[in-house]
């Protein structure tokens, strides 16, 4: 029997998509693999995080877990944001919850006390402790940058920057004014399945006719991709007249002016690797976080954001509503087929399927999983779908 990181496992996998197969079912349910991805991948790569207006004064701050870190958010009273891991550097003990604002952060154990920038001020009981150096006990920290308005972190301490690792992403998004749009919403949904299950979902179309057939499944437009290059990222293509952020039929805000190029030219599904998709269309955006918590969990992150102009009309909590229904109504069903699929392949008799032609991002993102997780030796080029 093959090794699950044996490259024999994934010669399907590795065919042109006219003849490739799905990841195995084991790369989806096995432990061993999800440690391999947390280890390989976001443990190494740039992860969205959020929003800088989620900690937009000094002393802000939101908290999060990623593949098992704690991590804080904050903005320092410099107005800088910094992330650190969650955690006391006397006996380790998790400092903040939730979201909130502080001028100090106290811990709950045993009271040291560290300042807005991560410094620890006072060191209760280490009075006496030999070569104790205060300076040198500050919260530890994680790499952060932000982008458009949005935060990555990285614990990778020798990882190239995020502008290399987003490559020319920016030119297919600079005229949506990301920074300046505001967060108005945002929602959590933790659900029994892969997190591979909703990323390879949120990219490919051809499900739409049947899990959103109610919704949005009747959708009338023309489909292509980028695949980026340089850049960890795939662009999902939608080219419409009309946004698809509210239902049909249904009046919402006004076209964001300034767009320009495809993005003028109907909707974009933009996957930052390895786990936010973003949602950009005519006239909001959206994204997704879709952050593992093992092999079969995960948090599905959602949040909602529109330019000022809309969120200022006085009209602006009567038009919500239309977007807010048709979200809520979509993610629903996507939540439902995402959780039947890891029902359906998380038993002994599964097997890898066979993938078709309207599914290429899905291949691609296979493969760049795989790329990552296994040996060089068993990431050998392959032929990627076009």
């Amino acid at each position: 029997m093959n090794s699950l990181f044996d490259h024999d496992k994934y010669q399907g996998v590795r065919r042109p998509i006219d003849n490739a197969e799905t990841l195995p079912p084991s790369c989806y349910t096995s432990e061993e693999f999800y440690k391999r991805e947390v280890e390989r991948i976001f443990l190494r790569v740039w992860n969205l995080v959020g929003r800088e207006d989620y900690a937009p004064k000094p002393g802000d701050f939101f908290t999060l877990e990623l593949v098992g870190t704690p991590v804080i958010i904050m903005r320092g009273h410099d107005g800088r944001l910094r992330a650190f891991v969650n955690s006391c550097r006397h006996r380790g003990a998790k400092l903040l919850d939730g979201e909130g604002n502080r001028n100090v952060i106290r811990c709950p154990y045993h009271s040291w006390i560290y300042d807005n920038l991560g410094n620890l001020r006072t060191p209760v009981g280490m009075q006496d402790a030999a070569d104790f150096r205060r300076e040198e006990m500050g919260l530890r920290p994680i790499r952060l940058e932000t982008w458009l308005g949005f935060i990555f972190i990285c614990f990778d301490e020798e990882a190239a920057p995020l502008s290399s690792y987003l490559g020319d992403l920016d030119q297919h998004v600079k005229s949506y004014g990301f920074e300046s749009m505001v967060t108005v919403r945002r929602e959590t949904f933790e659900l029994p399945t892969n997190w591979k299950f909703y990323v390879e979902n949120s990219m490919e179309h051809f499900h739409l006719p049947t899990v959103h057939e109610k919704t949005i499944g009747n959708v009338n437009a023309v489909w292509s991709w980028v695949i980026g290059n340089p850049g960890n990222y795939l662009i999902l293509h939608s080219k419409a007249e009309k946004s698809r952020a509210t239902l049909s039929g249904e009046v919402g805000f006004d076209r964001i002016p300034t767009l320009e190029g495809q993005a003028a030219q109907g909707a974009q599904y933009i996957l930052i690797y390895p786990a936010t998709v973003l949602g950009c269309d005519l006239d909001c955006m959206w994204f997704k976080q879709m952050i593992p918590d093992g092999p079969g969990r995960m948090r599905n992150v959602a949040a909602f954001c529109y330019p000022r102009p809309s969120v200022e009309r006085p009209d602006f909590n009567e038009i919500i509503q239309r977007y807010n229904k048709r979200f809520d109504l979509v993610i629903a069903e996507d939540n439902f087929i995402s959780v039947r699929q890891m029902q359906g392949l998380n038993h002994p008799l599964a097997r890898a399927g066979r993938l078709s032609k309207r599914e290429p991002l899905v291949h691609t993102i296979d493969n760049w999983i795989l790329d990552r997780v296994l040996d060089p030796a068993a990431a050998a080029p392959v032929m990627r779908s076009a």
